[in-house]
């Protein structure tokens, strides 16, 4: 019989052999860990990794001897330094076990290259090795690690390479356990469980990670640096170093090129690569055109081959695919073409995102849409900001456009976009409308070719947008556009071009284009059909009113506003945004006509609709208001309740705008004016402080380049509130020739003249300031304009030496503000003082006194500035009557006022020391009286000049 095949094989590390019937042998090959590192060469690799520099990037240097870096150095690495810098603080001497810091970012961002280049920097510090483990597959991660044992790595036994592959991983895993730091950089990890499985739980390694995902879960306990596209300069540096620029013109055209392809690392190497390979036959201007004229990741450049610094694929459009390839699930690809439809690079609100998919903004849609954003993040497709904002860069926004884009979905972005876009044309927020406008922009600049009723719809609303930021010139481009195209598809007269007239009308509002407005306006409300659109109708009497209100012709401006409010009260009620625009309209009107008690009911009833209406409101519209309601209470008389509308104003502009806008530094001036005369002099010096005008400094020469003249007259104002006359004249002289009043601003240098003593100046300036408002200025802020100019006026005349005509100038002044504020308002008191002051230029000295009483009786607040100048006036004729005890008693009453109103280092205060000390000498108080002149003379010096004939008196007086 035949005996059966006995014969035996076996492998492994318990192997038993026997003949038949026999007893069977076990020989055991155990695999003996490796030992462990020396307590002297731990010792030593802690002291090395103690010296790797955090604050400073060390030169390139050899790695250790036991290190695993299959990449040699990138001789083109550019720039960096932040990131290397942060990767030395995170990588370095640490406390907790195993510190790792992942480097996250999209494709091509160069996150590989920055970990190589951190590695030949850095890496010998790390006296146990630097070891390079790849994870974009995980079936190869055991290769990966178990051939850090070997003898081209730690060479951890003479027989490593004859042991199995379970057992040559086991051995690198317990070494990277050990104390010695070592630096393990795991390039390409995609997901959790792999760093997890991977990564050693304890030792003195340091674990460096790359990878697409941003989002780890926070128990792995990872310092995460997203890596962003390079700057300018460093994208312009890195392509001159493949092709440098032969002329400025061909740096310029470099520039450009790394605009084009959005500063990201990978183009830009591919691009260097092609324009340095085909030099002969393509200019840097002839590729700069090639890349504008199609889609940039579809040239031949970007998919060219070569030598990749990392070993990764060298073309963009494979890169992007082999994450779009992985997304797999529908709604998400969906989500992502939307996002790419959308500006490339720049933050995209939520809210957007989701009104172009169509959806609510309900907490399941939100939730939706955070798992598909945070799935596209984890593949590296979508960027999240600092503030967790998703952005997509321009390259992969034209990939997935050209992968997964169609004409029906890009159709609904563009409407739906629009939609949501529309609907905040007024009632959002600045830095919401900011948010919105590049996505808007980019949108309208795609579809204005095809010239149909969405590229319309888009440009019309753009062009509001900008109108809202102040671009006139952008904004009427955009509406014209619009305008242009409803016009081609339905004709000149059409309903249909309704809106866009009466938006183009309403962009020409303001300044010397108003006259343009009128016929595009007028057009817009014949074409109305008051049946079925009032409201719009409306919008458009309401533009109509303003424009007559721009020109001054109040009495044809009312009837169209209050046909406007009597549409908007029936059609969309008394609480709405529209209703309270026209009911500020009508306010301004009867501000004019000096009817305050109708214009504070009116714009009261603006601030309660805009305040009421909360969030839904742009903060702007609701400041707007409250200034109109401030500077009519103003007029009225109630400076305190002006005030608090004032600082109400400027705290909504600091919120929406920031606090060097210049509308909230209008919004500060004014109130820190305003404070001033109700005799707070530290809530005036908090105000002056907010608008960056604190001491002798003023806001940056931007900001005063592009303030507006009122808001130069505003802050010259301040200053001049504070003593500061040399800032505020530079200021009032800036505003002069930028449009506004111009009558104002010569009112505001004239009385920088006066109180420098140069009369026959400022009294040149009134005169001129009077000629531009003429004599048959009727409108109320004109009357009250040429009052304050007469009064100023009189007294420039009567201290310099023509008390007549500077009688005759008051007493005009004095019958103009009878009529306009009565006998007891604050302006009235201070012409009649004026008049005292004319009396006793006069000779008349009982009749001065006596009009010196009866304004500061007048006046009644003794911490009111003007109540202080009368008191020091009074101080003054007493001290000419030889009453010197009456002088000093007023003048120290004065210089009370004036301290409390003005502070002690104001050059009004520091007059009224020098006339006090003047009373004083004549009564034997020397001492006191050489007191007040050594605090007023470096007042003196600094306000009026060392050489100026009142310093030079006061020295005199002194000495």
């Amino acid at each position: 019989m035949d005996r059966p095949d006995i014969s035996q094989s076996a492998s492994g590390s318990y192997i038993a052999q026997a003949a038949e019937g026999g007893t069977a042998i076990v020989a055991t090959y155990e695999v003996a860990p490796t030992p462990p590192p020396t307590p002297s060469a731990v010792a030593e690799g802690i002291r090395a990794l103690a010296r790797l520099p955090t604050h400073a990037v060390p030169d390139p240097a050899a790695l250790p001897p036991q290190s695993r870096m299959p990449l040699a150095r990138n001789r083109l690495f550019t720039g960096r330094t932040p990131e290397l810098q942060w990767l030395a603080g995170h990588l370095g001497p640490q406390d907790r076990q195993v510190p790792t810091g992942v480097l996250a970012g999209l494709g091509g961002v160069g996150k590989s290259q920055i970990a190589s280049e951190y590695v030949h920097r850095y890496g010998a510090f790390y006296t146990g090795g630097v070891f390079w483990i790849s994870l974009a597959d995980p079936a190869t991660a055991p290769h990966e690690v178990a051939a850090c044992g070997g003898a081209e790595g730690m060479d951890l036994r003479p027989d490593f390479a004859a042991l199995a592959p379970v057992q040559q991983v086991a051995l690198v895993r317990g070494a990277w356990q050990s104390p010695l730091p070592r630096l393990l950089v795991f390039d390409n990890c995609e997901d959790e469980e792999t760093l997890e499985r991977w990564r050693p739980p304890s030792g003195g390694c340091r674990v460096l990670v790359t990878s697409r995902r941003s989002a780890w879960d926070p128990t792995l306990g990872l310092d995460v640096r997203e890596i962003d596209v390079l700057t300018p300069d460093d994208g312009l540096a890195l392509l001159s170093r493949y092709r440098p620029p032969a002329s400025p013109a061909e740096s310029r055209e470099l520039a450009a090129i790394a605009d084009e392809l959005g500063q990201l690392p990978l183009a830009l190497h591919l691009a260097g690569s092609y324009v340095r390979r085909f030099k002969a036959a393509v200019t840097i201007d002839d590729y700069l055109g090639q890349l504008r004229s199609s889609p940039a990741v579809d040239h031949r450049s970007l998919s060219a081959s070569g030598i990749s610094p990392t070993r990764h694929i060298q073309t963009i459009a494979a890169t992007f695919a082999l994450s779009v390839d992985r997304l797999g699930h529908e709604p998400t690809r969906r989500r992502l073409l939307h996002a790419a439809y959308l500006a490339p690079g720049q933050g995209i609100p939520r809210p957007l995102l989701l009104s172009s998919l169509g959806l609510d903004d309900g907490q399941d849609a939100a939730m939706d849409l955070e798992e598909a954003l945070q799935r596209l993040a984890d593949l590296g497709l979508v960027q999240m900001t600092a503030d967790g904002v998703p952005r997509l860069h321009r390259l992969v926004a034209a990939f997935v456009q050209d992968r997964l884009g169609d004409p029906e979905s890009l159709r609904q972005v563009e409407l739906r976009v629009w939609a949501h876009c529309d609907g905040l044309a007024f009632v959002g927020t600045p830095a919401t409308r900011a948010a919105l406008e590049p996505h808007l922009r980019v949108l309208t600049e795609r579809a204005l070719p095809r010239r149909d009723l969405a590229s319309a719809a888009l440009a019309n609303v753009l062009g509001l947008y900008l109108h809202r930021r102040g671009d006139r010139d952008g904004s009427v481009s955009w509406l014209q556009q619009a305008l242009s195209i409803k016009e081609e598809l339905f004709g000149v007269d059409a309903p249909e071009t309704a809106k866009d007239l009466n938006d183009l009308g309403y962009a020409y509002l303001g300044g010397p284009t108003r006259v343009l407005a009128e016929p595009y306006l007028e057009r817009a409300r014949r074409l109305w059909d008051p049946r079925r659109e009032a409201t719009n109708l409306a919008a458009t009497l309401d533009n109509l009113g303003q424009l007559q209100i721009g020109s001054g012709l109040w009495d044809l401006a009312e009837p169209y506003l209050r046909e406007a409010l009597d549409i908007r009260l029936r059609e969309l009620g008394p609480g709405t945004y529209p209703t309270s625009v026209t009911i500020s309209n009508l306010a301004r009107i009867a501000v004019e006509r000096g009817d305050l008690a109708t214009a504070t009911d009116l714009a009261r009833r603006a601030v309660d609709i805009r305040e009421s209406l909360g969030g839904r409101c742009d903060p702007t519209s609701t400041a707007q208001s409250h200034m109109l309601l401030g500077d009519v209470l103003h007029q009225a008389g109630d400076g305190a309740a002006a005030l608090r509308h004032e600082e109400r104003a400027l705290e909504l502009y600091q919120a929406a705008l920031g606090a060097r806008h210049p509308r909230t530094l209008t919004a500060a001036i004014r109130a820190s004016c305003h404070a001033l005369e109700e005799g707070d002099l530290a809530g005036a010096a908090q105000l002056i402080e907010i608008s960056g005008a604190s001491g002798d400094t003023v806001p940056d020469e931007d900001l005063l380049a592009a303030a507006s003249a009122a808001d130069l007259n505003n802050l010259g104002f301040a200053l001049w509130m504070t003593g500061d006359y040399a800032t505020a004249r530079r200021l009032y002289s800036m505003a002069l020739g930028r449009g506004g009043t111009e009558a104002t601003t010569l009112n505001n240098l004239g009385m920088i003249s006066e109180r420098l003593g140069e009369y026959e100046a400022a009294a040149e300036h009134y005169r001129r300031a009077l000629a531009l408002l003429g004599d048959e200025a009727a409108a109320h802020s004109q009357l009250s304009l040429r009052a304050r100019v007469l009064n100023n006026l009189g007294v420039s005349l009567t201290l310099g030496g023509e008390p007549g005509a500077g009688g005759r100038c008051l007493r005009e002044a004095l019958e103009i503000r009878r009529g306009l504020q009565g006998e007891l308002s604050r302006d009235y008191a201070m012409t009649v003082r004026n008049l005292g002051l004319v009396a006793q230029r006069s000779g008349r000295l009982d009749e001065a006194q006596n009009l010196f009483e009866h304004a500061r009786d007048l006046l009644g607040k003794p911490q009111d500035a003007e109540y202080g100048r009368t008191l020091h006036l009074l101080g003054e004729l007493r001290h000419t009557r030889g009453d010197d005890a009456g002088a000093a008693a007023d003048l120290r009453a004065a210089l009370n006022s004036r301290t409390a109103a003005l502070g002690p280092s104001h050059p009004d205060t520091a007059l009224t020391m020098r006339a006090l000390a003047a009373a004083l000498l004549r009564i034997g108080h020397a001492d006191e009286a050489c007191d007040l002149l050594q605090k007023a003379l470096p007042v003196f010096e600094r306000r009026f000049g060392p050489e100026h004939p009142w310093t030079m008196d006061l020295r005199a007086m002194l000495s």
